[in-house]
Formats: C-alpha cells, structure tokens, sequence
C-alpha cells in the first residue's frame, strides 16, 4: 500500500511543477544562460501536460479505493 499513511505532517501545496531550464541545464551544463532560456521556451510551448493529468487521476483513484475504502 501506499507510506503516506506513516507520514506525520502532509504538504500543504500539493502542486507539481518542473523547472525546465533545471532540467536543460542539467542535461547541457555548457549552454549560456540566453541558449538554456531559448530551449527553455521552446520546450514550454510544446510540452503536453494531458498525460499527468491523466496519471494524477488514475493514482488519486486507486488511493480513495485501496487505501480510503471509497468506491467512486
């Protein structure tokens, strides 16, 4: 099952997020900082954010049912 249920303090903002220039950065440490923004920008415009939509749904489901008892 899932260790939330152990865990004493949950988190307040519940958002996820991704730093795309992190990840850019991350992958080609020698870019400047104009080229990692330029990337950065491109990938933003283009990314799909339907499939972690999507995945968040489906493991909120599966909690309520298996560690909630609530069938919706």
């Amino acid at each position: 099952m899932y260790a939330t249920k152990k865990v004493k303090q949950l988190i307040e903002d519940a958002t996820v997020s991704l730093k795309l220039n992190g990840v850019v950065t991350e992958m080609y440490p020698d870019l400047d900082k104009d080229q990692v923004k330029e990337v950065s920008h491109f990938v933003y415009h283009r990314m799909n954010m339907i499939p972690v939509y999507d995945q968040a749904k489906k493991l909120i489901e599966e909690y309520v049912q298996d560690e909630l008892g609530t069938i919706t």
